[in-house]
């Protein structure tokens, strides 16, 4: 019984429409980001918390700002330096190893990934959480610039608190400090967490003939730091060290904050089953429940066909009865059955033990039929040819003619 219940579940004109149903919802359901939008680093954005301001000040200082509106593919322009603000959407591991593909073969990349996210695995660090004490830049011998292993970055020591994010190598414990990084690792800023540990904020690592520079905070990016002019000519300085021949492309990710190229109902769709959690997940779904189907409804043997049973009529019952009694010349079995027939119909307030003591009743009360009786129990006790067989049937018509009313 349960099985049969589950085979009616899972008809094909059950289960598609349900997971037709799912996906549609799953579309229409999923969220476009992991935050609020007004606070995306978007160069689309003219909020304070957009990136829109260093855009237009990167352009206006001669470099050729562009937008990136789809995925990370194979085959990325080698000769370019892409930006990653933060993206709510983050990018998935074939993404991360496209873009740090081009990074090997020549390009640059600045970077800011989210704590715990596939660029972040593979760039062997962590973000820390935000912290509730003020951080302070560890001052340099000029008493203005940030302590570095490098060429020092000027930074304003009013903005200190603006770097808010440390980086810390994986793995990290108490006692790790800037230093620890690997060799290829340069450490640009370091900020001071307490009196005891200093933390790197800003890091710049070598991947082949391209390097990757990692930033722990995101507000010095903010339209709203970026009004300030010190901050403006921070990021100008980490831009410049990653670009400093301004020809070369400069590409903002935009395909992560939510600013894709879907303008189709097929790309929309496209986008909402790929690069959303809730339309990966109705795509799996339905993945599995065609598997599921395909493995209930294909059978490894070739069903049998189903024996029709042709049921007769009570006339054709009654003719192949008689065939059967002819073949075999059974002509008393056949006599008993019809005065058994006439017994059922004509019980005379009796019941006979046999056929012969019912037939010398009928004789004693019905005498006109006295003939047909004899008939009768002459063909009861023994075998009767084709011929003689015939006049049992006219005796059993004279009978029931004469008993009926």
């Amino acid at each position: 019984m349960t099985e049969r219940r589950l085979d009616r579940w899972l008809r094909p004109r059950v289960v598609l429409p349900i997971l037709g149903a799912l996906v549609v919802a799953a579309i229409i359901f999923s969220p476009t980001a992991g935050e609020d939008e007004s606070r995306q680093l978007t160069t689309y954005g003219t909020s304070t918390y957009a990136a829109q301001g260093i855009y237009e000040v990167l352009g206006r200082l001669g470099w050729h700002v562009g937008r990136r509106r789809s995925a990370f593919r194979e085959g990325m322009d080698t000769a370019a330096t892409y930006v990653l603000l933060l993206p709510p959407d983050e990018p998935s591991a074939t993404e991360v190893s496209a873009l740090l593909g081009a990074v090997r073969r020549g390009a640059t990349a600045l970077v800011i990934p989210e704590r715990g996210s596939p660029l972040a695995d593979s760039l062997r660090i962590r973000r820390s959480l935000y912290p509730r004490y003020n951080l302070k830049i560890l001052p340099s011998a000029d008493g203005d610039s940030i302590v570095t292993t490098a060429a020092p970055l000027r930074y304003s020591a009013e903005r200190a608190d603006a770097i808010r994010h440390y980086l810390t190598p994986v793995p990290v414990s108490d006692d790790d400090t800037a230093p620890v990084f690997p060799p290829d690792v340069t450490t640009l800023v370091r900020v001071r967490v307490d009196s005891s540990t200093i933390k790197p904020a800003i890091m710049e690592r070598r991947f082949g003939r391209g390097r990757a520079l990692v930033i722990g905070d995101v507000d010095q990016f903010r339209n709203g730091a970026v009004r300030d002019t010190t901050a403006a000519i921070f990021v100008v300085q980490l831009i410049e060290r990653l670009s400093p021949d301004r020809a070369r492309p400069l590409i903002f990710d935009e395909f992560h904050q939510g600013y894709g190229d879907v303008t189709g109902p097929t790309d929309v769709v496209w986008h909402a089953m790929v690069w959303t959690t809730w339309g990966r997940v109705a795509t799996q779904a339905l993945i599995a429940g065609l598997v599921l189907l395909m493995a209930v409804g294909i059978r490894p043997i070739a069903p049998r066909a189903r024996r029709a049973i042709e049921r007769r009529s009570p006339f054709e019952h009654v003719g192949a009865l008689s065939r059967a009694y002819e073949q075999v010349r059974a002509t008393r079995l056949a006599t008993r059955r019809l005065v058994r027939g006439v017994r059922r119909r004509h019980p005379l307030g009796t019941t006979a033990a046999d056929d012969t003591q019912y037939l010398s009743l009928l004789a004693g009360r019905a005498p006109v039929v006295a003939g047909d009786v004899r008939v009768l129990q002459r063909a009861i006790e023994q075998p009767l040819s084709a011929g003689e067989w015939v006049a049992v049937g006219g005796a059993i018509e004279h009978i029931e003619r004469t008993l009926s009313p």
